[in-house]
């Protein structure tokens, strides 16, 4: 009878941990008060990294001249609000969490890519494929004007940030996803994101 209650219990922590050990680096549709709480600490504590380096975990980047994509999860968008508010000196009040917790049902990607041409990226698209899956977004922004690049003059000589959101019901958050953009022309530029190691 002991056995069988030491064994139970080996088995209840060994659960209890595997969950916390995946729970440490998961996105998480719906964030515990102890994950907000963590992500608002990062997010004043690390004010004043300049944002590649606060975002670098949700971050993937292509070599120079092709581009980088950032993926905003719910821990992320808190993060990233929380150190908005701090760099402001602005207090991050429970209603403007509460705003930010309510945009929780979605991923969203803001991704910077490269061009010649001033609105090269007027007919840019994207999709997230995982396994079998193709994920169509749900919303996206496209700007009709490109900024000049830093190698302006010289190719690539514009860069356009764009931003393209996903429903997340349609998304597995344990496994990994490609967040593709397609280039007109049939060009497709691939961020491998593995879900279950971003927070």
């Amino acid at each position: 009878m002991v056995k069988k209650i030491v064994l139970l219990l080996c088995t209840v922590s060994l659960i209890s941990c595997l969950y916390a050990i995946q729970s440490a680096h998961a996105v998480f549709p719906k964030l515990t008060p102890e994950q907000v709480q963590e992500a608002i600490e990062y997010g004043q504590k690390n004010k004043s990294l300049d944002m590649v380096t606060f975002s670098k975990s949700w971050t993937v980047s292509l070599e120079k001249g092709k581009g980088f994509a950032t993926l905003f999860t719910p821990y992320h968008n808190i993060a990233y609000k929380a150190r908005k508010f701090a760099v402001e000196h602005r207090e991050f009040t429970n209603r403007e969490i509460q705003e930010v917790l309510q945009t929780g049902d979605s991923l969203s990607f803001s991704v910077t890519v490269y061009g010649d041409e001033y609105d090269f990226a007027l007919h840019y698209s994207a999709m997230v494929y995982q396994k079998d899956t193709v994920i169509q977004p749900e919303f996206e922004f496209i700007p009709e004007i490109a900024e000049a690049s830093e190698s302006w003059p010289d190719s690539p000589s514009y860069l356009a940030r764009l931003v393209f959101k996903f429903p997340m019901n349609d998304i597995d958050l344990n496994t990994s996803i490609a967040f593709v953009v397609m280039v007109p022309g049939g060009e497709e530029v691939h961020f491998h994101f593995d879900l279950a190691k971003i927070k």
